[in-house]
């Protein structure tokens, strides 16, 4: 087929999902992994020369390329200059040592996610130097990198976790790759306004599993809110690591890729038990009905499970708008109440620090819920 033959991404695309037998059943979320997998080396125009294929070849819209489009917003498109004889793509400037930082963020071993904010991030930095500096990063200075975080500060108003992501690249890029030590201070520090999380009562909590009548999902949002798991540690929870006889679950590399051990209430024991039946140790244990191309299944996508809680929320009358993390805080704020320690809730969530715990001081408070107003 010339269209694919043309293009080596796209039929690289194709080849990873070959067992899927026609491109037409690649799915938004493989289009999604594959991009982030493949993000250093795929460019704007590979990006519209697969989209393309998908709407005018296949026929087939796919709604993720309008979210990964944003990640090629000013960074990473390339110039298209007109000669006579028609156009030519003028590659946008990279940094000059792109693959070395690159391979610099593999051997830390990063996650795929965490991978791609920072390539973008150097990305986002470099093309800033270009458009307003005439220069990639490597040959700018420090002044120069101070005006463009002062842009994302007071024009952009990022937050301040964008400023870390920001800052590390640069200073990665600077120290690590190119050698040359480069004064950052001024970006440290930054604090967001501190908003309260959402928290779900107990009757709330209830109400929701109450909607939900598909057994699967309602044992997936019960295990989230019994256990504090995140969104991307029940999705990747595998037979093997729930143990039914002590009621606890052992999440492997978590969020900084750290193990810890939570627990589960035995009220959902029975359920859990259903989905372990009959599974390898190593099978996921909510899994998706398509294959992973080797006999077995993949997880359920990350969005099933926002999606299954936002129709609960509506199915129950709940207005809050929660979204899975918040089971994960309502699991701590409840255990507070019980008169649980916030060093044992600290473990359990898997916080570095427990100052990052200590927010659901804020929500929870028996003290004052049990005083009414003189009014």
């Amino acid at each position: 087929m010339k269209i694919v033959e043309g293009n080596k991404i796209l039929a690289k695309l194709i080849n990873t999902y070959h067992f899927k037998r026609d491109p037409v059943f690649i799915s938004n979320n493989d289009i999604f992994n594959f991009f982030i997998k493949n993000s250093a080396i795929i460019t704007y125009n590979d990006f519209l020369e697969i989209k393309k294929y998908f709407a005018d070849f296949l026929g087939a819209h796919r709604k993720c390329f309008t979210e990964i489009e944003k990640w090629y917003n000013g960074s990473d498109k390339d110039t298209k200059v007109s000669v006579i004889d028609g156009s030519f793509v003028v590659p946008r400037p990279r940094p000059r040592m792109l693959k070395e930082f690159i391979e610099f963020l593999r051997m830390k071993r990063y996650s795929p996610k965490t991978f791609e904010l920072y390539v973008h991030a150097l990305k986002a930095v470099n093309d800033w130097c270009v458009s307003n500096r005439g220069n990639i990063i490597d040959d700018v200075t420090g002044g120069e990198i101070y005006e463009y975080f002062k842009y994302l500060i007071n024009d952009k108003k990022v937050s301040s976790s964008t400023i870390r992501i920001h800052r590390f690249a640069v200073a990665c890029y600077f120290t690590k790759v190119l050698n040359i030590e480069i004064d950052l201070t001024y970006a440290e520090g930054l604090k967001d306004s501190k908003n309260l999380p959402v928290i779900l009562s107990r009757e709330e909590i209830q109400r929701v599993l109450d909607a939900i009548h598909n057994l699967k999902h309602r044992t997936m949002l019960a295990l989230m809110y019994s256990s504090g798991l995140r969104l991307s540690e029940l999705v990747s929870l595998r037979v093997r690591d729930v143990n039914m006889g002590e009621l606890t679950i052992h999440i492997k590399e978590g969020k900084g890729r750290k193990d810890r051990i939570t627990v589960f209430s035995d009220k959902i024991r029975g359920e859990i038990a259903r989905f372990m039946q009959g599974k390898e140790p190593g099978d996921y244990l909510f899994q998706s009905s398509m294959g992973d191309g080797r006999g077995g299944h993949r997880h359920l996508s990350g969005r099933t499970v926002q999606k299954v809680l936002e129709n609960a929320l509506k199915r129950a009358g709940i207005n809050k708008k929660a979204t899975p993390h918040d089971l994960r805080h309502s699991f701590a704020t409840h255990l507070l109440e019980n008169g649980i320690s916030l060093r044992h809730i600290q473990h359990l969530l898997g916080h570095k620090n427990i100052s990052t715990t200590t927010i659901y001081t804020s929500v929870s408070n028996p003290h004052i819920k049990g005083i009414k107003s003189p009014l």
